[in-house]
């Protein structure tokens, strides 16, 4: 596993690396793997593309079959090339970048991509009513960003306006405000992770903004109610991951989660030991522990996830519903199916 645990917004990292650990301690229970035990490697890719590619490096020099990341698209798009030119598969629960959908190659992900959270955000603003939004766009993470606006915009016909900062560096929140707010939108996209998305939530209230604020999976970690605090109150996430899971596999996931890491599942253990799990049964039903056969294996099957049936196209792009989420009374809330 390579995902950022040191850079920007590297909470969110540990949440995944959470998730994957309780998985791998649940499959090594059970048996593993044909019998055999699994070991996590894990690396921290620090959020940037020469860390991904560093510790990718890393994991390639030690024999693995299968890289699990990266948790953002520019970063897992520095690393593909490394990856898969070894014969290693690439999974990730979090990396929506279009410029890796329809290919035959060795990514796959249980995400959906940029193109149908784009398709999906502009339905919403559609059922909305929305007639203008303002895009604030965190260039630090381009391959999802960039993908995303432009897949919205593909969908959505009213006046679009763009902010664009990076996160990283020093920050005028009270200009990029005023420049969000400048024509006046009926609503605002965040491209953001979820500290960032919280300040400007807290300043968008500030100035008395009272328009429709949608954030994306990217923000949908508890560091994102933590920082907008009170300013959360009825924002709208698109994702594919629903809080509300009615099962009793879900319940134990959650009361593992609080007994192993004294923390909630949140999107982003809960994609991660979903992601894990599906790798497992793959590997089970494979030929051999390699890249292209695990590859083979997942390509054959629906695969029982912790969220619902898993299942990947010829491209290794899942198949899988889109969420409106929001935030109420400081909780994420499943408001239903876009």
């Amino acid at each position: 596993m390579a995902v950022n645990l040191s850079g920007t917004g590297g909470a969110s990292g540990e949440h995944i690396r959470n998730g994957a650990l309780l998985a791998i301690k649940e499959i090594n229970l059970s048996g593993g793997v044909k019998g055999r035990p699994i070991e996590l490697i894990v690396r921290d890719d620090q959020g940037t593309k020469e860390g991904a590619v560093r510790a990718d490096r890393d994991l390639i020099a030690a024999g693995v079959p299968v890289i699990v990341g990266h948790n953002l698209s520019s970063t897992t798009l520095a690393a593909y090339p490394v990856v898969t030119s070894k014969d290693i598969l690439l999974l990730t629960a979090c990396s929506a970048t279009a410029r890796l959908t329809g290919k035959k190659d060795l990514f796959f992900r249980t995400c959906v991509d940029c193109n149908v959270y784009g398709k999906k955000t502009a339905l919403l603003l559609q059922e909305k009513k929305a007639r203008s939004v303002a895009f604030l766009m965190d260039m630090a993470n381009p391959g999802f960003v960039t993908d995303y606006a432009l897949a919205t915009e593909k969908h959505f016909n009213g006046h679009i306006s763009k902010v664009k900062f990076k996160s990283g560096s020093v920050i005028d929140w009270d200009h990029i405000t005023h420049q969000l707010l400048l024509d006046n939108p009926d609503a605002i996209l965040l491209l953001t992770e979820a500290t960032m998305a919280g300040v400007v939530l807290q300043k968008l209230a500030a100035y008395g903004y009272k328009g429709l604020r949608i954030a994306t999976i990217w923000a949908q970690t508890p560091e994102l109610i933590k920082y907008a605090s009170k300013a959360g109150q009825g924002l709208s996430i698109v994702t594919y991951i629903s809080p509300q899971i009615g099962t009793k596999e879900y319940a134990r996931f959650q009361e593992e989660m609080k007994r192993a890491f004294h923390e909630e599942a949140n999107a982003r253990s809960a994609g991660s030991y979903e992601l894990m799990m599906v790798l497992a049964q793959a590997m089970e039903m494979a030929s051999d522990f390699t890249g292209p056969e695990i590859a083979k294996a997942l390509l054959k099957e629906h695969y029982r996830g912790l969220m619902g049936e898993v299942a990947f196209d010829q491209y290794g792009d899942v198949i899988r519903p889109v969420f409106e989420v929001t935030i109420h009374n400081g909780k994420f809330v499943l408001k239903g199916k876009i």
